[in-house]
């Protein structure tokens, strides 16, 4: 039979092990853009699948929010942002490192209006016609999307005419929201936000943006788990998560020019 002292002491040394398998799991934090939650939704159960030892949490804002959240200390490894300037901005404010910025995917900015609208937009320059009311589109000053639609319209000098007509959000999603309720006229939204036909949501117009609309990932300097996170990048970059990157309706990392 065993000893007391040595059942006291297998007990003890089973603790420990079982203290260490749970403190063996590693927590990641991405701050994301918005547009992203769905497909990001998806790739984490996809990479935690792989990757028992990490869990991935994650935070939806506005990129430009996200940005702000992380000015002020929040304890962010991963900034996943839906344009390149608000990545570059971090990079200039020595938040992320330049090194572990990669572009993952593309989207397609386009314009979808209420399914009961009398009229069509034959170019985006008939957005001005008197038969347009209201307009959704993500404010320009947080929102990468409203900034992209800014940038469409100031193009062809139409901004000025448009802008007593726009009801500004916190991110592309409640655009939508906007559109689905009957609220606005059109909206100007991603390609992904419409990738399943709704039947109180048209597409109105695609638009040919004069850049790309990218999506970078960097990894925080102050990130406690820079190994791990770049292993979340490197899985983004796999065969896999491209395949269900392209599923949700974005363009494949593959496909930008780099």
């Amino acid at each position: 039979m065993l000893s007391f002292k040595k059942l006291v002491a297998g007990c003890v040394l089973f603790i420990s092990v079982c203290k260490i398998g749970i403190a063996a799991q590693t927590e990641l934090l991405i701050s994301a853009a918005s547009s992203t939650t769905d497909v990001l939704k998806e790739l984490i159960v996809e990479f935690e699948l792989d990757n028992p030892d990490i869990r991935v949490t994650t935070n939806f804002a506005a990129s430009g929010t996200l940005l702000r959240q992380i000015e002020r200390g929040a304890p962010v490894d991963l900034f996943f942002s839906a344009d390149q300037l608000t990545m570059t901005e971090a990079v200039r404010q020595g938040l992320v490192g330049h090194d572990s910025v990669h572009n993952i995917a593309e989207n397609i900015m386009i314009i979808v209006g209420r399914n009961d609208l009398s009229y069509s937009l034959l170019d985006l320059a008939s957005i001005v016609g008197s038969n347009v009311k209201l307009i959704a589109i993500g404010n320009p000053d947080s929102v990468p999307a409203g900034r992209y639609a800014r940038a469409a319209l100031e193009a062809q000098g139409l901004w000025d005419d448009v802008v007593s007509k726009l009801i500004l959000t916190q991110n592309v999603r409640q655009c939508i929201d906007y559109i689905a309720r009957g609220e606005v006229d059109l909206a100007f939204v991603y390609a992904t936000d419409v990738r399943f036909e709704r039947k109180d949501v048209d597409l109105v117009l695609t638009l040919d943006m004069s850049e790309p609309i990218v999506y970078p990932i960097g990894i925080l300097k102050s990130s406690k788990f820079p190994g791990e996170s770049v292993r979340f990048i490197d899985f983004l970059k796999s065969e896999s998560a491209q395949g269900i990157i392209e599923s949700f309706g974005f363009k494949k990392f593959m496909d930008l020019t780099r």
